[in-house]
C-alpha cells in the first residue's frame, strides 16, 4: 500500500502547522484557509488505517493546546497573585468563626432557656395517666361495675419502615386484622393510629418485644381502662354502661358520670429518637386522682333472687317482659329493680338493659283504683261505714261499664269494693270526685311526672289536664284506663299507704366515697304528705281484704299480712288504634299487673299474663330481708289504737273469721274516733 501524505504547503510545512502571529490579536490574523486545502475530520476520514487517523487526530488537538497556550501568554500575567487567593481565604474563615461564635453565644448566654425548651420538645414527652373510675357496690359492699388497668397498642405510622412485616408480627400475635393494620401503616400523612385497645398490658409487652427483635419501631402503649361487672347483667338496667372510652352511656354510670369519673394525671418521660422509651429517665409528674365509689341500696342477693323468680314467672306463663321492684316503703330505698325480656329470635327470656321500671309507660287498669277510693275517702266523699248499691253495669257519657263477672246489684261497701276490684263502685265514687279531684289526686300521689332519680330515659307517664276530660275520661281514668304509669311510679303511689300517708321519694344510691376517704351520704329526697293517716291506715286495711278474700286470695302465705292488688287492663290495638276487648284471639291484648305490698316488696308488672307464683316464692324468701321489723304491718308501726299493733303477724291465728273480726274492729274504731269513751267501750284504746 503506498503511504499517502497531505501535500506540503509552499513553506514545506503540513497543513495546521503553518506558523501563526504571535500577539493578542492574532487569532484575527490567521490567514483563511486555502481553496482545496483540508481540515483535520476531513483527513481523518480519508485515513485508510486507525493508526493513521489517530495520529492525525492527536496532531490537531496539539496544535489546538499550543494555540490556546500561545493566546493566553500573549496576554501578559494574570490579573490575581498567590497573596490575594490567602487573603480571601483567612477572610472567609474568619467570618464563619465570627458567626459561630455568635451563635454559641447566643445558645450560652443571651437565650439558654429557649434551646433548652427545644431540646426537651424534642426528647421529653408527657403521658396522660387516666385517673380510675370509680367503683359501684350494693349496700353490701359487692363490687357490680369496677375499673381494671389495660393498656392501648398505637402506632405512629410515618416510623413504621416496614408496614408490611409489622402487620405480620402484630397480626400474629394479636386478634387485629392483618390487612386492615396495613392500611393504616400506610395511610398517606397519619401519625396516629390505634393498633388494638383494652389489651392486657402483658401481651402488649410481648408485641413490643417481638416488634423491637425485628428492628421495627412506630408502635407505643398507653394507659387506659375497662369497665367490669363482676355479677355479668345483674342489675345492668340500674348499673347502666359505659362506652370504650369509660364515659356513662346509660342508668347510674351516666347519671353519675361526674362523680365516677376520676381525674387524670401526667407522667413525663424522656424518649430516644427511634421513639423508645429511656430507662430511668422518667420525671415526677402530677398523680392521677380515681373517681368516688358509690354505694347503692340494691341488696345483690335480693337482685338476684328477684330476676330469677321474674324470669321464671314471664317464661312459663308466656309473657313477652317483666318488671319487680322491692323496697323499703319507710326511707325509699329500692333493694332490687328486676327488668326481664323475651327474645324475639331465641325465645329466650334474660335480664336487658332497657329500664323498663322507670322507661315503660303503660295503662295499669285496676291498681289506680286505690287513688280513686282513697282519694274520696281523703275529700270526705265516702267513709269505711257506707253501703252502696253497685250494680252489674253503668252508663257514663255515651258508654256503658260494667265489672268483669256479672252480678246483682249488690249492697257492699267501699271495702267490698276494693276487694271485688269492681269496676262499678270505682266509678260511682269517682263521679262523687269529680274530673278535677281525680287529677288532684293522681299527682298527689306522684303520677303525671318522673321520680326525683332522673334515670336516663325515665318518663313521667301520661296525664292530661282534667278541664280537657270527657265524662267517659272521668270514669276510665278511675279504673286505671286513659292514663299511662310507670312501674316506680307505681311503687311510689303505694308506699303512700304504707307510710301513714307520707309520699317518699324512691332512692337508689346510699352513700358516696370520695378518693381521700371522705364519706357523703347521700340526703332523703322530699317528704310530703298526700292523705290522713287514718285514710292510709284504712287503705292498708283494705288492701289486706283485697288477699283474704278478694281478688288476691291466692297470694295468702301463712304467717304473714299481705296488702296487695290486682289489675288487668287492655292494651291498644297497634293496627285500629283501639282496645281489644276480647275474642277473635285479641284477648292476649292485655297488661296483668300483680301489686303486693308485703314489708315494701313492690310491683310486679308483666307484659301479657299474671306472674303467678313466681312473687309469692319470693315474697316468702325475702320478706324479712326487706328491712320491717314486724312482719304483720305495712310501713311504720301503727298506734296503739290499731288493730294489727298488738302482736307480730306470725304469730296471729290463721282463721279468716278472726282476721275479718279485726277488720269489722277497726272500722268501728273508726266510727268511734270523735269520743274517746266509745272507743274504750269498744276495745279500741
Amino acid at each position: 500500500m503506498t503511504d499517502r501524505h497531505p501535500p506540503e504547503g509552499r513553506d514545506g510545512r503540513r497543513p495546521g502547522h503553518a506558523g501563526r502571529p504571535a500577539g493578542r490579536h492574532a487569532a484575527s490574523q490567521r490567514p483563511g484557509r486555502a481553496s482545496g486545502q483540508r481540515t483535520t475530520a476531513q483527513s481523518i476520514r480519508t485515513a485508510d488505517t486507525a493508526a493513521e487517523a489517530w495520529e492525525l487526530f492527536s496532531a490537531g488537538a496539539h496544535r489546538r493546546f499550543v494555540a490556546r497556550r500561545a493566546r493566553h501568554r500573549s496576554q501578559g500575567p494574570p490579573r490575581y497573585s498567590e497573596r490575594t487567593r490567602y487573603r480571601t481565604l483567612v477572610g472567609v474563615v474568619g467570618l464563619l468563626s465570627v458567626l459561630v461564635t455568635v451563635k454559641l453565644v447566643n445558645v450560652q448566654v443571651v437565650a439558654p432557656e429557649r434551646y433548652l425548651d427545644l431540646g426537651a420538645n424534642q426528647r421529653v414527652k408527657l403521658e396522660d395517666l387516666p385517673g380510675l373510675r370509680g367503683t359501684i357496690r350494693d349496700r353490701n359492699g359487692v363490687d357490680l361495675a369496677l375499673s381494671v388497668q389495660l393498656v392501648n397498642l398505637i402506632v405512629d405510622p410515618m416510623r413504621v419502615t416496614d408496614p408490611d412485616r409489622a402487620a405480620d408480627l402484630v397480626a400474629g400475635a394479636t386478634d387485629v386484622d392483618r390487612d386492615r393494620l396495613r392500611a393504616r401503616l400506610v395511610e398517606p400523612g397519619s401519625r396516629f393510629a390505634y393498633v388494638a385497645r383494652q389489651m392486657d398490658p402483658r401481651k402488649a409487652d410481648r408485641v413490643l418485644a417481638k416488634l423491637k427483635a425485628a428492628k421495627i419501631s412506630g408502635f407505643f402503649v398507653e394507659d387506659t381502662q375497662e369497665r367490669v361487672n363482676p355479677a355479668g347483667s345483674l342489675a345492668s338496667a340500674i348499673v347502666g354502661r359505659t362506652d370504650i372510652d369509660g364515659a356513662g352511656i346509660s342508668g347510674l354510670e351516666k347519671i353519675d358520670d361526674a362523680r365516677l369519673t376520676g381525674t387524670p394525671g401526667e407522667r413525663v418521660v424522656e424518649q430516644a429518637p427511634d421513639g423508645s422509651s429511656i430507662a430511668n429517665a422518667a420525671r415526677p409528674g402530677s398523680p392521677a386522682v380515681p373517681g368516688a365509689d358509690l354505694t347503692l341500696t340494691l341488696d345483690q342477693t335480693l337482685q338476684f333472687e328477684a330476676e330469677r323468680q321474674l324470669m321464671a314467672a314471664v317464661d312459663q306463663q308466656g309473657a313477652k317482659s317483666g318488671v319487680a321492684i322491692v323496697g323499703d316503703p319507710r326511707s325509699g330505698e329500692l333493694l332490687a329493680v328486676a327488668n326481664v325480656e323475651r327474645n324475639k329470635e331465641t325465645n329466650v327470656v334474660s335480664p336487658v338493659a332497657n329500664n323498663m321500671a322507670f322507661t315503660a309507660s303503660y295503662e295499669a287498669g285496676s291498681v289506680m283504683k286505690l287513688v280513686t277510693v282513697a282519694g274520696a275517702f281523703e275529700t270526705g266523699k265516702t267513709d269505711p261505714d257506707e253501703v252502696l248499691a253497685v250494680p252489674w253495669r253503668l252508663t257514663v257519657g255515651d258508654h256503658e261499664y260494667s265489672d268483669h263477672d256479672w252480678h246483682p246489684t249488690e249492697q257492699w261497701r267501699v271495702d267490698d269494693i276494693v276487694a271485688k276490684s269492681s269496676n262499678i263502685g270505682t266509678v260511682m265514687l269517682a263521679k262523687r270526685l269529680g274530673a278535677a279531684g281525680l287529677e288532684h289526686a293522681l299527682r298527689d300521689f306522684g303520677f303525671g311526672s318522673s321520680s326525683p332519680l332522673g334515670l336516663p330515659g325515665e318518663t313521667g307517664g301520661i296525664l292530661s289536664a282534667s278541664k280537657g276530660w270527657y265524662p267517659t275520661d272521668l270514669a276510665s281514668i278511675a279504673i286505671g284506663q286513659g292514663v299511662a304509669v310507670t312501674p316506680i311510679q307505681l311503687w311510689s303511689a303505694y308506699n303512700v299507704v304504707a307510710n301513714e300517708g307520707m309520699y317518699v321519694p324512691p332512692r337508689l344510691v346510699e352513700k358516696t366515697t370520695r378518693s381521700n376517704g371522705k364519706v357523703e351520704a347521700t340526703k332523703p329526697g322530699q317528704q310530703r304528705r298526700v292523705i290522713r293517716p287514718e285514710v292510709a291506715r284504712w287503705m292498708n286495711s283494705a288492701l289486706q281484704q283485697v288477699v283474704d278474700d278478694g281478688t288476691a286470695s291466692q297470694w295468702q302465705i301463712p304467717g304473714y299480712t299481705i296488702a296487695a292488688k290486682t289489675g288487668t287492663a287492655r292494651k291498644p290495638n297497634p293496627l285500629n288504634g283501639s282496645y281489644n276487648w276480647g275474642g277473635n284471639g285479641s284477648a292476649g291484648y292485655r297488661y296483668t299487673t300483680v301489686f303486693r305490698v308485703p314489708a315494701g316488696i313492690g310491683p310486679t308488672i308483666v307484659d301479657h299474663r299474671v306472674a303467678g307464683r313466681a312473687g309469692q316464692r319470693h315474697q316468702r324468701r325475702h320478706s324479712s330481708r326487706a328491712g320491717v321489723q314486724r312482719l304483720g304491718q305495712v310501713g311504720p308501726e301503727p298506734p296503739a289504737h290499731s288493730p294489727r299493733s298488738s302482736q307480730p303477724a306470725r304469730h296471729r291465728p290463721g282463721d279468716r273469721r278472726w282476721q275479718r273480726h279485726q277488720l269489722e274492729r277497726a272500722r268501728s274504731c273508726h266510727a268511734g274516733a270523735a269520743g274517746g269513751a266509745a272507743r274504750d267501750r269498744r276495745g279500741c284504746g
